[in-house]
Protein backbone atom coordinates (compact mmCIF):
# COMPACT_ATOMS: atom_id res chain seq x y z
CA UNK A 1 0.00 0.00 0.00
CA UNK A 2 1.42 3.59 -0.96
CA UNK A 3 0.59 6.41 0.47
CA UNK A 4 1.25 9.46 -0.98
CA UNK A 5 3.14 12.68 0.90
CA UNK A 6 1.20 15.16 3.04
CA UNK A 7 1.08 18.34 0.87
CA UNK A 8 1.72 21.85 2.83
CA UNK A 9 -1.02 23.65 4.60
CA UNK A 10 -0.73 26.59 2.24
CA UNK A 11 -1.29 30.48 3.78
CA UNK A 12 -3.22 30.57 6.62
CA UNK A 13 -4.09 34.84 8.36
CA UNK A 14 -1.77 34.90 11.09
CA UNK A 15 -3.66 36.41 14.23
CA UNK A 16 -1.25 39.05 16.04
CA UNK A 17 -2.16 40.84 19.58
CA UNK A 18 -3.03 44.10 19.19
CA UNK A 19 -1.19 46.39 21.84
CA UNK A 20 -3.18 48.53 23.80
CA UNK A 21 -2.90 52.47 23.43
CA UNK A 22 -0.77 54.56 25.38
CA UNK A 23 -2.88 56.72 27.80
CA UNK A 24 -3.94 60.47 26.16
CA UNK A 25 -3.31 58.30 22.96
CA UNK A 26 -5.05 58.40 19.84
CA UNK A 27 -8.25 57.83 20.89
CA UNK A 28 -9.76 55.53 18.07
CA UNK A 29 -8.05 52.36 19.66
CA UNK A 30 -11.53 50.65 20.38
CA UNK A 31 -12.56 51.23 16.95
CA UNK A 32 -9.11 50.21 15.68
CA UNK A 33 -9.64 46.99 17.29
CA UNK A 34 -13.01 46.08 15.90
CA UNK A 35 -12.28 46.69 12.58
CA UNK A 36 -9.37 44.64 12.96
CA UNK A 37 -11.39 42.05 14.32
CA UNK A 38 -14.09 42.07 11.82
CA UNK A 39 -11.90 42.42 8.75
CA UNK A 40 -9.54 39.16 10.38
CA UNK A 41 -13.06 37.35 10.10
CA UNK A 42 -13.81 38.30 6.53
CA UNK A 43 -10.24 37.51 5.58
CA UNK A 44 -11.00 33.71 7.43
CA UNK A 45 -14.70 33.24 6.13
CA UNK A 46 -13.34 34.14 2.50
CA UNK A 47 -10.63 31.41 3.03
CA UNK A 48 -13.18 28.91 4.09
CA UNK A 49 -15.42 29.97 1.24
CA UNK A 50 -12.46 29.55 -0.84
CA UNK A 51 -11.19 26.15 0.45
CA UNK A 52 -14.78 24.37 0.33
CA UNK A 53 -15.49 25.50 -3.24
CA UNK A 54 -11.64 23.85 -4.24
CA UNK A 55 -12.61 20.88 -2.30
CA UNK A 56 -16.45 20.52 -4.30
CA UNK A 57 -14.61 21.25 -7.58
CA UNK A 58 -11.85 19.01 -7.06
CA UNK A 59 -8.97 21.70 -7.20
CA UNK A 60 -8.09 19.96 -3.57
CA UNK A 61 -8.29 16.74 -2.21
CA UNK A 62 -6.62 17.80 1.18
CA UNK A 63 -9.97 17.39 3.25
CA UNK A 64 -7.87 18.93 6.62
CA UNK A 65 -6.46 22.31 5.24
CA UNK A 66 -10.50 22.85 4.47
CA UNK A 67 -11.47 21.98 7.64
CA UNK A 68 -8.69 23.93 8.90
CA UNK A 69 -10.24 27.00 7.56
CA UNK A 70 -14.08 26.33 8.07
CA UNK A 71 -12.72 25.60 11.71
CA UNK A 72 -10.82 29.11 11.90
CA UNK A 73 -13.47 31.26 10.28
CA UNK A 74 -16.31 29.81 13.14
CA UNK A 75 -13.49 30.95 15.14
CA UNK A 76 -13.49 34.20 14.69
CA UNK A 77 -17.31 34.58 14.47
CA UNK A 78 -17.48 33.30 18.05
CA UNK A 79 -15.37 36.15 18.63
CA UNK A 80 -17.56 38.47 17.22
CA UNK A 81 -20.63 37.23 18.59
CA UNK A 82 -19.06 37.54 22.37
CA UNK A 83 -18.12 40.95 21.44
CA UNK A 84 -21.92 41.56 20.64
CA UNK A 85 -22.50 40.44 23.88
CA UNK A 86 -20.93 41.91 25.78
CA UNK A 87 -21.04 45.11 24.65
CA UNK A 88 -25.05 44.57 25.17
CA UNK A 89 -24.17 43.82 28.34
CA UNK A 90 -22.15 46.47 29.14
CA UNK A 91 -24.83 48.97 27.19
CA UNK A 92 -27.78 47.45 29.95
CA UNK A 93 -26.04 47.80 32.76
CA UNK A 94 -25.05 51.48 31.98
CA UNK A 95 -28.61 52.09 31.28
CA UNK A 96 -30.11 50.45 34.49
CA UNK A 97 -27.29 52.95 36.37
CA UNK A 98 -29.47 55.80 37.92
CA UNK A 99 -28.37 58.90 38.10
Amino acid sequence: MQLSPLSGLGSLPSLTPTRPAAAGGAGGSFGQVLTNVLSAHTQAAQNADQAITNLITGKTTDLHTVTLAAAQADLSFRLILELRNRLTEAYQEVMRTQL
